[in-house]
């Protein structure tokens, strides 16, 4: 479940300490006496309480000591929302988060909880009521990825906060306006821009086009690259050896996996932001490049790698399950199975030994019934008369 965890709270946001897993494995070994899992539950429910206006709110501990406050203020916040979970709400407060199950499963219900409101606020936002008749109505905006940068921006141009009434074109043309100020002051600190023409409204549509068809296609291409390397990883964890290794290989494969993002990076403020040192045509053979760029393997001649095929349309189709029916033909028996002498030459020496296998078989036969003998002797098939005659030429 610790993976599970981890992998919410990514998603969600959560930039804390405890995505690593030695250090979230520490702290709900604590549980309430730790500082670090206290804070997270606090900053779980308050991004909770963001979306659902509850009154309850949980503050972090300081120190062990206030471990039992913390559990009284969770207490009150689970009763509220309505928890379903009776390991979290029935029995001692001192008692409920005793076991690493309950302490795990607090973090389960509050990170997926956290999860399903924020999908709520942006497919159904109406449906996210007050819980109290004393809340106001306005729903709390979520900040959105532009206005976080926006904002950052701002700070470190020294801007104030700007007021409501403000509009787009008035905050742009005072950025514009500062930026080209410290660019006066500072002119040989960034270079020149390498897109230098002013474009229209129709043109930057087009560009918006063309860099969301791009986006799509380098998504697909790294969903696709991403998705082998899970599937890489977990063929490797099929064995019972690997098995028992699992959270070992989670513990090195999951920070490693977090960092690779599925959506590009590269976009249009890649393209505004781009100076004109990109021309510079740097010759990878030159003497001080390739100091830094040189292996062994440039002295290692790779011939022509031959053509492996494996295309759809170069396969050749499988051969019928069921072979093709034929006219049986019409032979004789003599052709069918044919007569051997095999009877002949096995009862050669017969004449001179009494007949050889068939004259011992028709000699004890001749003991009871001599009359009978003597027919059996001529007319013993291919293996005895015929053989006698053969045998005494």
């Amino acid at each position: 479940m610790e993976n599970d965890i981890l992998d919410s709270l990514d998603d969600i946001g959560y930039t804390g300490p405890l995505l690593e897993s030695e250090v979230l494995k520490k702290a709900v070994e604590e549980g309430p006496r730790s500082v670090e899992y206290t804070s997270l539950v606090s900053w779980l429910v308050k991004e909770i309480q963001g979306l659902t206006f509850t009154d309850e709110s949980v503050n972090p501990i300081t120190g062990p000591d206030d471990a039992t406050h913390f559990l009284m203020e969770l207490s009150g916040f689970l009763r509220e929302y309505g928890c379903p979970y009776q390991i979290l709400t029935d029995g001692p407060i001192s008692q409920r988060l005793n076991t690493q199950q309950s302490k795990l499963q607090l973090l389960d219900y509050l990170t997926t909880e956290l999860s399903a409101l924020r999908i709520i606020a942006v497919e159904k936002p109406s449906s996210l009521k007050p819980a109290s008749s004393e809340t106001t109505d306005v729903p709390q905006q979520l900040e959105s990825d532009t206005a976080k940068h926006l904002k950052m921006m701002l700070i470190a141009l020294g801007f104030p906060k700007p007021p409501a009434t403000i509009t787009p074109f008035q905050l742009c043309s005072k950025v514009e306006a500062k930026v080209k100020e410290l660019m006066g002051q500072h002119p040989n600190q960034i270079g020149k821009p390498l897109l230098k023409a002013r474009l229209s409204e129709k043109q930057w549509e087009q560009i918006m086009k063309i860099n969301q068809a791009l986006v799509d296609e380098y998504r697909t291409r790294r969903d696709l690259l991403l998705k082998r390397l899970d599937v890489t990883v977990q063929s490797f964890m099929w064995s019972d050896k690997a098995k028992e290794k699992e959270n070992k290989i989670a513990e090195v494969y999951q920070p490693i996996r977090r960092a690779l993002s599925q959506v590009p990076e590269v976009g249009i403020p890649q393209i505004l932001s781009a100076r004109d040192d990109l021309t510079r045509i740097l010759k990878t053979s030159s003497g001080k490049e390739r100091e830094v760029t040189k292996c062994a393997i440039n002295r290692v001649i790779i011939p022509k790698v031959p053509d492996r095929g494996g295309r759809a349309w170069e396969l050749e189709p499988p051969p019928p399950e069921m072979p093709s029916f034929q006219k049986r033909q019409d032979s004789g028996f003599q052709q069918q199975r044919p007569q051997s002498a095999r009877g002949g030459g096995r009862g050669g020496g017969g004449d001179r030994d009494g007949g050889g296998r068939g004259g011992k078989v028709q000699g004890s036969w001749s003991d009871m019934a001599p009359n009978t003998g003597g027919h059996w002797a001529q007319g013993g098939g291919g293996r005895g008369g015929s053989a006698g005659r053969r045998g005494g030429y």
